[in-house]
């Protein structure tokens, strides 16, 4: 029988990736991705998913991935169990196998200095999420 471990998530990115390079020099970037929904009581629940990132992927969103960026991401569920100071822990990730940008870095981070009251004006043929019928 076959199986199959797919997700496709499409989110914003929480924190600028976290990148480390293991001793043969395989990249690993880690970032976490928001992704929400609204309830039919119309409240917004948002869940944050860790995403993880290896070799020449882990080195583009390196490059071009930060806070804000959204993202439309395809991978693997990952489950891995550990010991902490003598206490099973748990850990889930989704082990990314493609990253498409939905937003540039530079937007990104204009959509961060807007939420911080820090934006200087948008010139008037840009676009923002408001604006797009879809």
């Amino acid at each position: 029988m076959k199986s199959i471990n797919k997700v496709t998530l499409l989110g914003a990115v929480g924190q600028d990736p976290e990148v480390r390079f293991t001793k043969e020099g395989l990249c690993i970037a880690s970032f976490s991705l928001a992704t929400s929904e609204k309830r039919k009581d119309k409240a917004e629940v948002t869940q944050w998913h860790n995403c993880v990132a290896f070799g020449k992927l882990g080195e583009i969103v390196q490059q071009y991935i930060v806070k804000g960026t959204k993202l439309y991401v395809d991978g693997a569920i990952s489950y891995q169990t550990y010991d902490k100071d003598g206490e099973k822990r748990y850990a889930t990730k989704i082990v990314l196998n493609d990253v498409s940008m939905l937003s540039s870095p530079s937007e990104s981070q204009k959509t961060q200095q807007k939420a911080s009251g820090k934006a200087a004006a948008l010139a008037p043929d840009e676009l923002d999420d408001d604006s797009i019928p879809f």
